[in-house]
């Protein structure tokens, strides 16, 4: 399985900002980070393939953390 992140580069982001994300992304090997493979370009929409991870989002753990804490 993999996830899908798809970014519209005129609404979003710039193109640098793009290019700089794959590249952060391909550059930095992790256990506990999301293992980027692969990006493409269509219809003006930056398509990035990454490693699916079950479980939910960050934001949803993140939420739970902070909401047992609280």
């Amino acid at each position: 399985q993999v996830a899908i992140k798809i970014m519209s580069l005129k609404e979003e982001m710039s193109e640098e900002l793009a290019a700089n994300e794959i590249l952060a992304m391909r550059d930095n090997r992790h256990p506990n980070i999301v293992t980027y493979l692969d990006s493409y370009l269509v219809d003006e929409k930056l398509w990035l393939a990454m490693e699916f991870m079950d479980g939910g989002t960050l934001f949803d753990v993140l939420r739970a953390v902070y909401l047992e804490e609280g």
